[in-house]
């Protein structure tokens, strides 16, 4: 009798978070955009009907899969929707020479990147080397411009850094007329403060611009990554907890998804915090940071399991 009481006790416990649960991936595989071999992302025009900028976030800076699915919807956000400005979590001081290749061709670009460190891969190569293609057929006032909106004078003083980067965001927006893309950390992209605990530059962003900002940020629940040791790329093994929205998102039906929490359609995650994947540029024993999603982020692009960046040689 008193096994059956226990058992009944704990069914009574655990059954609601269950169906909780069941209802949430529900919800995921219902309204989840699959994002399989063929990257089409041609959805992203109505959720950015009214943008200037979008921020594209990254659960870490080391990882293949977020590389290529940014490099192909700033493809298509260059082309189809007039974006001619690209920020980069980077200083202006290793960009610029970047940029001055993507204009008129100066310079070896793989001696360019050897500095960019965890950017220094060949899916950011290709990115680069198909903007210097494109702008090659583009009139002086159409070509994309490439910008770094991170400082050394910043690193000092975190509390600071964000606010920095996105004066220099808003600066290079107004001074080019032009929108924008930025790529940088899910921590910097935030529109809230719920993963960093202050301010983040989407915050700042989001304070200036309104709904004119976009935050698209990038989770993954298990693989490998690119982090620096000691001056180094180093690769690492991780994988998320099972209670995390990471791993809600694992049991989903489709491996790579894109996931919309626009406000004007209900979601069960609206005010419902809990943790997606968080890997910084060094290893840290805690991997993962809570948000509040359609607070921090607009939408999330998932990919359930990733490999580490290629280094460039």
């Amino acid at each position: 009798m008193k096994i059956k009481t226990i058992l009944a006790f704990i069914i009574i416990i655990v059954s609601p978070f269950a169906y909780s649960q069941n209802k949430d991936l529900e919800w995921i595989n219902v309204n989840a955009i699959p994002l399989g071999s063929v990257k089409n992302f041609s959805f992203l025009d109505s959720e950015l009907n009214n943008n200037t900028i979008i921020g594209l976030g990254e659960a870490s800076h080391g990882t293949h899969e977020f590389h290529i699915l940014k490099t192909e919807i700033i493809k298509h956000l260059i082309t189809n929707n007039n974006y001619k400005l690209i920020g980069f979590e980077l200083t202006q001081f290793n960009i610029i020479s970047i940029n001055d290749y993507l204009q008129k061709g100066n310079g070896n670009l793989k001696m360019l990147m050897e500095k960019l460190m965890l950017y220094n891969t060949q899916e950011i190569f290709n990115l680069f080397q198909w903007l210097k293609e494109y702008n090659q057929n583009q009139p002086a006032d159409k070509k994309v411009i490439l910008f770094g909106f991170d400082s050394e004078d910043f690193w000092h003083d975190p509390l600071t850094r964000d606010k920095n980067m996105a004066e220099i965001i808003i600066e290079a927006q107004k001074r080019d007329t032009s929108k924008a893309i930025i790529w940088g950390h899910n921590v910097h992209i935030a529109k809230d403060k719920t993963m960093a605990e202050v301010e983040a530059m989407g915050g700042y962003l989001k304070q200036k611009l309104k709904d004119r900002y976009y935050a698209l940020g990038f989770d993954t629940y298990k693989g490998n990554v690119n982090v620096i040791a000691e001056g180094k790329i180093t690769k690492h093994s991780f994988e998320s907890g099972s209670d995390t929205f990471s791993g809600l998102f694992s049991k989903a039906k489709d491996s790579q998804f894109f996931l919309s929490f626009n406000p004007n359609k209900a979601n069960p995650f609206a005010q419902n915090k809990n943790k997606i994947t968080n890997i910084y540029s060094v290893w840290t024993n805690d991997r993962a940071l809570p948000i509040l999603p359609g607070s921090d982020f607009d939408s999330i692009i998932f990919v359930r399991e990733t490999t580490a960046s290629l280094i460039l040689k």
